[in-house]
């Protein structure tokens, strides 16, 4: 499935003789002059995706062995999903329907969780997804009893893209080639059915497809595919929201969900846009990237509309978007052309980054004394686990959904500062005036400060296996919000990433982040993680100064 962006509603007469169709209902009024029978009116939302269902498939089934999976699983059986614990055996197993687990993510931990339990490895997959990717998470259930209520975990219609994702973690924490072909297989099934399903989204349904798309796009986050690829979906789900709204029956507050998904969007785009070039630390690379495309028109569209349809307490966040969207555009055309020293250019886009900072500064300043505003605690150790909390200290925000905004924005203005820091050094007689040395140790001291933030951010949104319920109560100070909970994981990782990496963060910073990453490899088998960890590995040699 491929988002090709807004289809014609026109008849096909009219599209044919390449005239404007006012699609009045019966026939439109082009077909009643010339006297012929209106063909009637496309559905444009199922005209937003291409099926590649049968590419994808084809390639599945190039690499596939004459035997079944079934067959081939008895002799190389898939790790169980469960982190250390031992099966459960199918005497004893409850019936299909059942779902069961302790409440611990922690491998000493018994958790016994039972997904329709039995030998296929669809099964087995579906049982990693859930543990590994629902289990804990922000807003998703503590335990596995919980989820016989959440409806999605258990519809037939969400079956083959579970196994999907499940099956790509898994097969790149053991390698096994076998399982991979399988798991695109599977997501070739998913493609297929979702390509038929969007035609018909109403509001029941709505959420069942949201969140089929947003874990199409964890599929591609999982497997390691290009950065595009992942957007395509960000942007096909949010085309799907945006075509229902603003209709009051949608569940989960559609506005808020379609603002998290022009964030996505733009984390996503920035993401692709550095770390597919060869200098995926920089802001300002030295070799120009003819083939660096802009944001999408449709974003702008999207983001207009949310300015008429967000409540009050989301309106920081629609304001916030746009910001984060002149930033993106800023940086996307700092790759595809040539800044010269001296020339005035430069200067203007010096000048842009230091109104976007402002505006930046100003935002985060609104936000005191409102519901947005976050406080930060501190427990002496050794409570959490080493290496799991940074600082042993954890913030608390009104919602998740507002946790998420913050760290949107601190990524934004650690790479606006270091944007800033950028052009002082690369273009030094610009910069003179625009860029002060006072300026630039205010940059490198708010980047400190705004890493810092994010570090300490990271259990609000992804859970360190070694933490136990009793450590989750302190997170969960922070309520619900976040409206689909399982885009917080490879959006974390990418903040991570720009906090670690920043100019004048300190080594202890960075080496926190890598274990970070690393263990949200070991424990995801996200590649996404293993690729952010390997840039802020290399940022961190060389670097040998500590914090104050």
């Amino acid at each position: 499935m491929v988002y090709c962006g807004k289809a014609s509603k026109g008849c096909q007469n009219c599209r044919t003789r390449r005239i404007k169709c006012d699609r009045v209902q019966p026939q439109c009024t082009q077909c009643v002059r010339v006297r012929k029978t209106c063909p009637g009116y496309r559905d444009p939302l199922s005209l937003m995706f291409r099926d590649e269902s049968t590419k994808v498939m084809q390639k599945a089934q190039a690499q596939w062995q004459s035997e079944t999976w079934e067959s081939s699983s008895s002799s190389s059986s898939p790790p169980d999903s469960t982190r250390n614990q031992e099966p459960i055996p199918e005497s004893t197993a409850p019936p299909p329907a059942a779902v069961t687990a302790s409440d611990s993510r922690k491998p000493a931990v018994s958790r016994g969780l039972t997904l329709e339990i039995g030998p296929t490895a669809v099964d087995k997959a579906i049982r990693f997804f859930v543990d590994r990717y629902v289990i804990g998470l922000p807003d998703e259930p503590r335990a596995g009893h919980e989820l016989q209520e959440v409806p999605w975990v258990h519809s037939p219609r969400m079956r083959d893209i579970l196994a999907a994702v499940g099956m790509a973690g898994m097969s790149n924490l053991t390698d096994d080639k076998e399982m991979s072909t399988l798991a695109k297989h599977h997501y070739g099934l998913a493609l297929q059915r979702m390509a038929g399903a969007v035609r018909y989204v109403g509001s029941v349904e709505l959420e069942m497809v949201m969140r089929t798309v947003v874990m199409m796009a964890m599929y591609e986050v999982i497997a390691g595919t290009d950065g595009p690829a992942r957007s395509i979906h960000v942007m096909g789900a949010a085309a799907i929201l945006r075509n229902a709204l603003p209709a009051p029956q949608l569940p989960s507050e559609g506005p808020r969900a379609l603002l998290q998904l022009c964030f996505s969007t733009l984390s996503s785009k920035q993401s692709s846009t550095q770390h597919s070039s060869s200098e995926p630390n920089v802001l300002i690379p030295t070799h120009i990237d003819s083939q660096c495309d802009p944001l999408p028109p449709a974003l702008f569209g999207w983001i207009a509309a949310i300015d008429q349809m967000a409540s009050d307490e989301d309106k920081p966040s629609a304001k916030l978007v746009k910001i984060i969207a002149r930033f993106v555009q800023l940086s996307t055309g700092l790759r595809s052309h040539r800044f010269l020293d001296g020339h005035p250019k430069t200067a203007d886009t010096i000048r842009e980054a230091l109104d976007i900072n402002l505006s930046l500064k100003s935002w985060a300043q609104q936000q005191d004394n409102t519901p947005w505003a976050f406080t930060e605690e501190h427990i002496d150790p050794p409570f959490f686990p080493p290496g799991t909390v940074f600082d042993n200290s954890y913030h608390i925000y009104t919602n998740t959904y507002i946790a998420r905004a913050w760290n949107h924005y601190r990524w934004t203005h650690i790479l606006t500062n270091q944007l800033l820091l950028e052009a002082a050094t690369r273009f030094p007689i610009t910069s003179t005036t625009l860029l002060p040395p006072s300026h630039q140790h205010l940059a490198r001291d708010l980047i400190t400060h705004l890493a810092r933030d994010t570090l300490v951010s990271v259990p609000t949104h992804y859970r360190h296996p070694k933490l136990e319920p009793k450590h989750w109560d302190c997170f969960d100070k922070t309520n619900p919000g976040a409206v689909l909970g399982l885009p917080g994981v490879p959006t974390v990782l990418f903040q991570v990433k720009v906090a670690a990496c920043a100019p004048g963060v300190c080594r202890r910073y960075r080496e926190w982040a890598l274990e970070m990453l690393e263990t949200a490899w070991r424990d995801l088998g996200m590649v996404q993680a293993r690729v952010l960890a390997g840039f802020v590995r290399e940022s961190t040699l060389g670097v040998k100064e500590e914090c104050e």
